[in-house]
């Protein structure tokens, strides 16, 4: 399914805040190699933005890249995702606490969040990852994958005295 107008604007509010040498990051980090299929860091962006911004699955991420440009496969699409790791780091870095390598005193902001995964022929969720990081290190703190009935719980997590701890909404259940 194409990409919704509300999609493609949230998409487009995102790509308008990042830094303005993001895609000389990519080239720098090796996340962008080479134009093939995705031809710049830019069309990368919109990639990683449609899977991580608006939240679609591989698939879909790779049916919209198809549906614009070029066939491309859902491997292929992780694949590429999985080498953005250090290229996303370094723009969240500029972007989120420049220059700030620790909070004072005790605290640490945690995000977390959980994500339904399914292996390849699956026909629904085969099991769920629970992950926790530290928004000023960007490095995890928790990380646990359970089978698919156990959802969204802070009970997963072994927080610490002056964490403040952001969640979505998944977790606003008592």
């Amino acid at each position: 399914m194409p990409l919704s107008l509300s999609d493609e604007q949230t998409i487009e509010g995102l790509l308008e805040n990042l830094p303005l040498d993001y895609q000389q990051t990519a080239i720098e980090s090796k996340a962008f190699l080479r134009a093939r299929k995705i031809k710049s860091p830019m069309e990368l962006m919109h990639l990683v933005m449609m899977y991580c911004g608006v939240d679609q699955v591989l698939r879909e991420v790779a049916g919209n890249v198809t549906l614009l440009n070029e066939k491309i496969t859902d491997t292929a699409i992780q694949k590429r995702l999985r080498a953005c790791g250090p290229w996303l780091k370094m723009i969240l870095e500029q972007m989120w606490f420049s220059g700030v390598t620790k909070l004072p005193g005790a605290l640490r902001f945690v995000l977390v969040d959980g994500s339904s995964l399914s292996v390849a022929g699956a026909n629904g969720t085969s099991y769920r990852l629970h992950i926790a990081i530290d928004l000023v290190s960007l490095s995890i703190v928790h990380i646990e994958v359970t089978d698919k009935y156990v959802g969204e719980s802070l009970a997963h997590y072994p927080f610490i005295e002056g964490d403040i701890v952001i969640v979505d909404r998944g977790y606003n259940r008592v």
